[in-house]
């Protein structure tokens, strides 16, 4: 699971949708008190819901079907989170280095 943290715009809807179904599918470590400590640097707990719904948005805007919310779990079992933060400017640039149709999204 990660968490590009890159302005949706800029994603082709193989990670826009991509990163919009692994939050989904993440959010049952959340419910189930999973161990996430793997996953420092690769997500932001805390931002959760908030990256959900800005991709979410995207998809619309795009004409994609959207018809699942993101309800946040609760969070309280976990300490420092906010702690923990996406670096932006490295998710850029390994993305761009990844996919070449999100490098195209960002040149234009």
């Amino acid at each position: 699971m990660r968490m590009w943290m890159v302005d949706p715009i800029l994603m082709c809807r193989k990670h826009l949708l991509g990163e919009h179904g692994e939050i989904h599918k993440f959010r049952h470590n959340f419910v189930k008190g999973h161990r996430i400590d793997g996953r420092r640097g690769q997500i932001d707990p805390l931002l959760m819901k908030d990256r959900h719904d800005d991709l979410a948005a995207e998809m619309i805007k795009r004409g994609y079907n959207h018809q699942s919310p993101y309800e946040m779990p609760d969070l309280s079992h976990y300490s420092n989170l906010e702690e923990w933060h996406v670096d932006n400017d490295e998710s850029y640039k390994e993305l761009l280095s990844r996919c070449k149709d999100c490098a195209l999204l960002w040149r234009e």
